[in-house]
């Protein structure tokens, strides 16, 4: 008689699949992962993944609907924003949520897909908009609007806090407490502020030289269209370039993205490095250094996004230096931020950072303000989740 027992397929397969795509869209990108690599992460065939979903574009529908029913039961809890805030945070940091995928991949879905799981995320955020309200019933509906913007962003850096290496509790204390603050910074959007349409180009003179022509170019395509869905011959076109001179300047698309992150990290450490010799207080230079990320956020956010969201696409080897770089600048405003308030730990300080500087590349879309006004209400935000004062309060 044969010993050989039957397997079963586990009764939440399903779920284990769509976790495990939602885990590889969010740290290579849609168009890096083959459903060989989401069947090899479950330990199944691929065909087996193809009896539950069409293929990759049905994956990543699925795991976006799972993120969006995930934010519908973080802010669905009823309560004050405190113990609302504290829910959240406990929910959006734990080791089982869903991966981050909506952001960067709704431009992959079905536009009807896109539109219907667009609006359930709208109304996902609606319970936390009332309790924002809520605690400051003079709110205009546009403050409304922002503030909750800026707390979403602010509870959905758990990779902060993750990489940082924030005991769980620990981090929950720090994310509800950095989210609070940002609900009561009150009006971030003047009166009768002039209004700009996100994704708007502002204009300007076109540059002279063919490389530089090429990089703008490649980084408004990149943000336009994503980097896969964009040629060397789109970005050839778009700045005046035939086909053999952007190769001479550039041999392949990677260069391209590698180039733009790379410069953009630059001018971020030579403002900071202005900024370390020009003073001796701690808390200043903070306060100096995310004013400088903010004014190169509002003015080359594109290129900003890209380290955010696109680097994944350059080859390790070129990769490896820009990751370093981007440490580097990291632990510069740690220690920074390590004097000015003494009571956080490394760990603590290192997420905050990474926390701050990822919301403001949110919320730079999320604020079609006119630019002194967007850069003021980023500071003002950025300032919420460090938890340090502006230089008039110090005084």
């Amino acid at each position: 008689m044969s010993d050989v027992v039957s397997q079963r397929r586990p009764r939440d397969r399903k779920q284990q699949i769509v976790a495990a795509a939602a885990r590889q869209f969010e740290r290579a990108g849609f168009h890096d992962v083959a459903v060989a690599d989401i069947a090899a992460e479950v330990g199944v065939s691929a065909s087996a993944i193809y009896r539950h979903f069409s293929g990759k574009s049905g994956l990543l529908a699925a795991a976006a609907e799972q993120e969006v029913a995930f934010l519908e039961r973080a802010y669905g809890a009823a309560g004050d924003l405190p113990c609302l805030l504290d829910d959240a945070a406990g929910l959006l940091l734990r080791a089982d949520r869903p991966g981050s995928v909506w952001q960067g991949g709704q431009v992959f879905l079905d536009p009807a897909r896109a539109a219907e799981l667009g609006q359930r995320h709208r109304a996902a955020l609606e319970p936390l908009r009332r309790a924002v309200l809520a605690q400051a019933p003079d709110t205009s509906d546009a403050d409304a609007d922002v503030l909750t913007w800026a707390v979403h962003a602010v509870l959905g850096t758990g990779r902060a806090f993750e990489r940082a290496r924030v005991d769980r509790d620990r981090a929950r204390r720090l994310m509800a407490d950095a989210a609070a603050a940002v609900a009561g910074l009150g009006r971030l959007v003047p009166p009768g502020a002039a209004a700009a349409q996100p994704g708007t180009p502002a204009g300007g003179l076109r540059p002279a030289s063919r490389r530089e022509a090429a990089l703008a170019a490649a980084v408004r395509l990149f943000a336009e269209r994503g980097f896969h869905a964009v040629g060397m011959d789109d970005i050839g076109a778009a700045a005046g370039i035939s086909g053999p001179t952007l190769y001479h300047h550039f041999p392949r698309k990677s260069a391209l993205l590698a180039h733009v992150t790379t410069r953009c990290l630059d001018a971020m450490h030579f403002d900071l490095a202005g900024i370390l010799s020009a003073t001796g207080d701690p808390a200043e230079a903070l306060d100096r250094a995310l004013g400088s990320l903010v004014r190169i956020n509002v003015a080359q956010g594109d290129a900003l996004a890209a380290l955010f969201s696109e680097v994944v696409h350059v080859p390790q080897e070129e990769r490896a230096p820009i990751r370093r770089m981007q440490q580097d600048y990291v632990d510069e405003w740690a220690a920074l931020l390590a004097a000015c308030r003494p009571e956080l730990t490394r760990s603590d300080t290192h997420a905050l950072v990474r926390s701050t500087q990822t919301v403001m590349n949110r919320m730079r879309l999320r604020l079609p303000l006119a630019e002194a006004d967007q850069r003021a209400a980023l500071v003002r935000i950025g300032r919420a989740v460090l938890g340090t004062p502006s230089a008039d309060r110090r005084r």
